[in-house]
């Protein structure tokens, strides 16, 4: 298989500059890049379908140069956008660089150690082609390859010029200059012939294109991937609902897991092509067994931890896995409480909260205190329904006290119906 059956077998191909990109990059040795602007201070799962593109020319013995925008990151890119974004301060910028930075090498290591990928990249920052370089020099070097008349004719510039309710400022109407000469930066210093950016980066990445040609009357080449959407027609972005971020500390492997467990029968095959490094015959085989029995959604399940492993490394998928039957599962909780580890323990207290266990360990105290009911007299009418559970055990004693010995790795667990649950710590 060559790269460019490759990339479309797993969806990755949404528009290309030139056929020969392919014969060029199928055979190695070249360098290409993809951008990302810091307007946030961590990644995010719509990136992350671009980085995955990016891995799969990795494989193919090509080098890829990961730029992060602190200069276009200033501006915002107006793309796919139909009001002025809210420019950031210089200290957040410099914020969300460093911890994108650290991100991006974090993630990339993980894929070489954890799964045997061995690839070469670079990270650059777009403010160190800027910050040395004055207006004059900008409009000579750049500004005069591209005329005003390409610029107007983007579609997201023309949506905001000719909608009398609408408006572009300068800024974000020289954004595809700064991105173009970054294209033509990173050409003439460091070889790079190929852009890859998503779909709406298309006018961005030929502008790009542009300037090589006429500054440098050399080729240069551009690919753009589809924006990766869910079943509702969802892009994965931070604005949207559906956001997942690549930071741990914003949202949990537990929480990534569950989010693909409940991925559509019809979305997984596309997404175990975008998200995960399996070879197409393993993803075919996952596929056909799921089709066998869709309500085991074995699929389902191998998404979340391949997903899950991918992100946030194979060890986290154990601790999403018994977390998930703990809330969810119909095998022994208790049994799974027992196997856990601290960090497990500390990440299932993290999703469903705990309290501190009290001086009197009384049943009804213990529900009302977790806030699973609002009253012990709530509590003593539940506990006559056979809706509360201590340790998975109906609570049927309302005098009940509880001892130190009742508590397994240091932990009451509390349930109240089927999917409420409370810790008590000790």
């Amino acid at each position: 298989m060559n790269l460019r059956e490759d990339l479309e077998t797993r969806g990755f191909l949404n528009q290309f500059t030139d056929e020969k990109l392919f014969d060029l990059y199928t055979k190695g040795g070249q360098s290409f890049y993809i951008g990302f602007d810091p307007s946030a201070d961590s990644l995010q799962l719509g990136n992350m379908c671009g980085i995955m593109a990016a891995v799969h020319l990795m494989k193919y013995g090509n080098k890829c140069y990961f730029l992060v925008g602190g200069a276009t990151g200033m501006i915002g890119d107006p793309s796919g956008k139909d009001a002025e974004r809210n420019f950031l301060t210089e200290e957040k910028l410099r914020s969300n660089e460093a911890k994108i930075y650290w991100q991006f090498k974090t993630f990339l290591a993980r894929l070489k150690d954890e799964f045997g990928i061995n690839f070469e990249f670079e990270m650059v920052n777009n403010y160190d082609f800027y910050k040395d370089m004055n207006y004059l020099k900008f409009l000579g070097g750049v500004g005069k390859y591209i005329t005003v008349n390409y610029m107007a004719a983007k579609e997201s510039v023309k949506k905001r010029l000719v909608d009398p309710e609408l408006s572009i400022s300068y800024a974000e109407f020289s954004y595809m200059l700064i991105q173009g000469y970054d294209f033509a930066y990173l050409y003439k210093n460091h070889g790079i012939k190929l852009q890859l950016g998503g779909s709406d980066q298309r006018w961005n990445v030929t502008t790009g294109i542009e300037i090589i040609r006429k500054k440098y009357d050399q080729e240069a080449y551009g690919l753009t991937i589809p924006l990766i959407t869910d079943a509702t027609g969802k892009k994965f972005g931070k604005s949207e609902w559906n956001a997942i971020w690549l930071d741990p500390s914003k949202n949990s492997p537990y929480f990534v897991y569950q989010y693909f467990m409940n991925t559509t029968d019809q979305d997984v095959e596309k997404y175990l092509k975008v998200l995960t490094l399996l070879d197409f015959d393993t993803i075919a085989e996952i596929v056909a067994k799921h089709q066998e029995n869709l309500w085991i959604r074995y699929g389902q399940k191998r998404l979340a931890a391949e997903v899950v492993a991918v992100i946030f490394g194979k060890d986290a998928v154990s601790q999403a896995e018994k977390i998930s039957e703990v809330l969810f599962g119909t095998d022994d909780k208790i049994e799974i409480i027992t196997s856990m580890t601290q960090e497990d323990i500390d990440a299932l207290i993290q999703e469903v909260g705990s309290i501190p266990a009290p001086a009197e360990l009384k049943v009804l105290d213990l529900f009302t205190q977790s806030g699973l009911t609002a009253s012990n007299g709530e509590a003593k009418k539940m506990m006559q329904q056979w809706s509360l559970y201590v340790n998975e055990t109906k609570a049927e004693d309302t005098q009940k006290t509880f001892t130190d010995t009742d508590f397994v790795n240091g932990i009451l667990l509390l349930r109240k119906g089927k999917k409420s649950f409370k810790v008590v710590k000790k």
